[in-house]
């Protein structure tokens, strides 16, 4: 009889370790798994829409050189941008990669929310969001706009380059609302947009992206947290 007490307590000290590591575990927003997709510009825009297992269900890609196009002088040697969202191979994970040519300047948008509206409650469970770089050779103009409605809150950093894989985060603290405007509600973003842009003087900048997640609050940080914009 005491054994068998002893036996329960313990399952019950093991469930609620699970319960407890569960509740604390990352949120994956996207890992690029699913909706696939590819395109290449010299000038102009793509707007797609992908389905999958992403929060949501939907992701909406916006991929724009030099919109609505021609580049000229901008792009004189006409040289083309390209996105690719694929799933893992035996050689690599899944990931949203990005390669522009000399003098190109793509800026790709990733929307979650677009097609149908969130009401993800990120606070108070989690503090930050991460973006998981496999690499980077320049640097990149990144940003997220969070939004609740027609209100939004924003955050962005200029990111260094990476030889290797590096997580960023970025803390919903370090949001900063629209102006005159108390910003996005954290407890119900109805939909979130990831801006890259190139920070490099000559454009060519090459990235891939692993994936976006969702920190609880108390889990280690990131190698590199963004402070937000203009810090």
């Amino acid at each position: 009889m005491r054994l068998n007490r002893f036996l329960g307590a313990a399952l019950l000290t093991i469930a609620a370790s699970a319960i407890s590591q569960t509740a604390a575990a990352q949120l994956v927003l996207d890992d690029f798994s699913t909706g696939a997709y590819k395109k290449q510009l010299a000038s102009g825009s793509d707007i797609n829409v992908q389905s999958g297992s992403m929060i949501g269900g939907h992701r909406e890609t916006a991929f724009l050189v030099c919109p609505p196009g021609p580049c000229g002088l901008t792009n004189q040697f006409g040289q083309t941008g390209s996105i690719q969202i694929r799933p893992a191979t035996k050689l690599a994970p899944s990931a949203l990669i990005y390669s522009a040519g000399f003098e190109v300047f793509p800026r790709v948008d990733v929307v979650y929310g677009s097609a149908a509206p969130l009401n993800l409650a990120l606070a108070p469970t989690y503090d930050r969001i991460r973006v998981n770089f496999y690499a980077s050779d320049l640097i990149v103009n990144f940003n997220i706009v969070a939004f609740t409605g027609g209100l939004y809150s924003q955050t962005g950093c200029n990111l260094s380059p990476s030889i290797g894989r590096v997580s960023i985060d970025f803390p919903l603290a370090n949001f900063t609302p629209g102006s005159g405007t108390p910003g996005a509600d954290f407890a119900n973003i109805t939909s979130i947009d990831f801006i890259f842009q190139s920070g490099s003087a000559i454009g060519a900048n090459d990235w891939a992206v692993t994936s976006f997640e969702a920190i609880p609050a108390g889990a280690p940080p990131a190698a590199i947290t963004c402070q937000g914009l203009g810090k």
